[in-house]
């Protein structure tokens, strides 16, 4: 669609018939996609393996002029390694809707040519929605005639 070659980095690796339908090559270590990147697209859950996932040394690991998309969260790179990056032109540009200390946002980003921010709002559109009150109302639909929610959040304990 986009006439790119996809590169991903991730613990598990897909199974070989997705990565054919998506023409997706794994990288076995984060260094070597970031190595071999143009476009990086961070794409995690936050959690203590991933906070800081992108800091100095992964930037350094970067090609030259690099354009750098974050949709996950804020704290999974140092935005003090990422504006340093920016700065030396080791990464060009940078997309964001997401910052390490929200819902304050580093000046640099509002003021940079070098950056694109945006509200994270994927999850706001009419079909988000229209699933979000589907999933709720099949979750009390069940709930009344299982005893059991379809997708608990946690695990209801009846008191006898």
């Amino acid at each position: 669609m986009f006439n790119m070659d996809i590169q991903y980095y991730n613990r598990h690796r897909l199974p070989r018939e997705d990565e054919i339908a998506y023409n997706a090559t794994y990288c076995a270590t984060l260094e070597e996609l970031l190595k071999t990147s143009d476009i990086i697209s961070v794409s995690c859950p936050l959690n203590a393996t991933t906070k800081g996932l992108l800091s100095h040394k992964e930037f350094s690991q970067m090609k030259d002029g690099v354009f750098l998309v974050n949709t996950a969260r804020g704290a999974i790179i140092d935005e003090a390694s990422l504006i340093a990056a920016l700065e030396s032109g080791k990464v060009a540009r940078a997309g964001l809707d997401v910052f390490e200390d929200e819902p304050r946002i580093n000046p640099y980003f509002v003021n940079s040519d070098r950056c694109i921010i945006q509200p994270h709002l994927g999850g706001l559109t009419k079909k988000a929605k229209r699933d979000a009150e589907k999933e709720c109302l099949e979750n009390i639909k069940s709930l009344i005639s299982t005893g059991r929610p379809v997708a608990p959040v946690n695990e209801i304990s009846h008191a006898k």
